[in-house]
């Protein structure tokens, strides 16, 4: 037969555990939320993984450069511009066009053809 502190450490122990599962989904849960892109007409969106600045909004035919290779976790053209996005690899963004892939950028800039690499 256990003693009364035996069981209080299983119940503790027990309580610790159903917490930590609870708690997991629910942060798992605002992450997705957070990862998912932002939409606002006239501009390009793009949400951040930077505790200081974690959404950016650039203006239809306006350029940005970010003060440190960022990674952002999602894209969101709401402007009538095709926008090409530097960093490890150069890719473009069609007008009405979403991204949900992390990808590491330096800058991003409006263009009439293809990302030049």
């Amino acid at each position: 037969m256990l003693r009364h502190n035996a069981w209080r450490g299983v119940l503790v122990g027990a309580t610790m555990a159903a917490l930590t599962v609870v708690g997991s989904g629910a942060a798992s849960a605002a992450g997705a939320q957070a990862a998912a892109a932002c939409h606002v007409d006239g501009y390009v969106c793009m949400t951040v993984n930077d505790i200081y600045e974690p959404t950016v909004y650039v203006a239809d035919g306006d350029s940005y450069t970010f003060l440190r290779a960022s990674e952002v976790t999602s894209i969101s053209n709401d402007t009538t511009m095709t926008y090409c996005f530097g960093g490890d690899y150069n890719f473009s963004v069609a007008p009405g066009e979403s991204v949900e892939v992390p990808h590491t950028v330096t800058d991003l800039e409006p263009t009439t053809g293809r990302c030049l690499s």
